[in-house]
């Protein structure tokens, strides 16, 4: 803006991105970084969390909706066209478990950032 200093300037963004963090806080429900990212600790988070961030971001598995059959032909179609490694048959379960569990279709752990 014409004839204000850079200072003020300067400190606008940080003033809005303090607002908006402050107004998320205030949501019930908003979804915090935790230890495996935004996914929910519970069992079977760890091993979802390090087996799919392998490739990309915990946000991509907490955005979906799939039944637990749906998950699974997703781990087949990640392992046959994605070069992604076979899993351990007990581990593919737990994940399997703890994504029908948490990331089902309805979704209930969906991060509303």
């Amino acid at each position: 803006m014409p004839g204000q200093s850079a200072s003020r300037s300067a400190a606008r963004p940080a003033r809005l991105w303090l607002a908006a963090a402050c107004a998320l806080a205030a949501v019930p429900g908003a979804a915090e970084e935790g230890e495996f990212g935004q996914l929910v600790v519970a069992e079977g988070a760890e091993e979802t969390f390090y087996a799919c961030t392998a490739c990309h971001s915990e946000m991509i598995v907490a955005q979906q909706g799939k039944t637990r059959e749906g998950w699974a032909d997703l781990l087949d179609w990640m392992t046959e066209e994605q070069g992604m490694a076979e899993l351990d048959p007990a581990e593919r379960d737990v994940i399997l478990d703890y994504l029908a569990a948490h990331y089902n279709t309805d979704r209930p752990n969906f991060p509303r950032r």
